[in-house]
């Protein structure tokens, strides 16, 4: 009987705290403006990006990723797990996971370029990444088409460990 208390007891603690925490989280959001527009002032226009429209965010392809890497002319976010990161990322990428983006968001070096990145090919993670950094004032945000996954298939470069 007792047991059956406690169990009951951590159960309604545990959903307590997923509200608590999901709250917190949306109290963080700063949502935009109805009509207000992202930014179309980019420094750099690149051919396979392309702009947020409602429900969406911004994308860029592998291959205006790549060319932005070799003119060092992005920072790039990996929104992966700490684990995921150490065991590869792309070379010189900062390691902010999604869960962390809002609260790490200064982080991430003004004038560059901003490239999110994640495992998955829907870009999801990096997609809320990038909402999340563009709705908190950061310019020139997108996220990777094919993410971390194709970066790693096309040969391009990467590294491991923490750093």
């Amino acid at each position: 009987m007792r047991s059956r208390f406690i169990r009951s007891m951590r159960k309604s603690l545990l959903a307590l705290s997923v509200l608590l925490v999901a709250a917190l989280a949306q109290a963080q959001m700063k949502p935009v403006p109805k009509g207000t527009r992202l930014p179309s002032d980019s420094p750099l226009i690149v051919s396979g990006a392309t702009r947020a429209q409602a429900g969406s965010f911004p994308r860029i392809s592998q291959t205006d990723a790549y060319k932005l890497f070799k003119e060092g002319k992005a920072v790039f976010v990996d929104v992966r797990s700490n684990v995921q990161f150490s065991q590869g990322h792309i070379k010189g990428s900062l390691s902010i996971p999604g869960s962390q983006i809002i609260a790490r968001f200064r982080e991430v070096q003004p004038g560059k370029t901003v490239i999110t990145y994640c495992a998955c090919s829907a870009e999801q993670s990096s997609g809320a990444a990038a909402t999340n950094l563009v709705n908190h004032g950061v310019k020139n945000v997108w996220a990777l088409k094919g993410g971390w996954t194709e970066w790693k298939a096309n040969g391009y470069p990467t590294a491991t460990g923490p750093k």
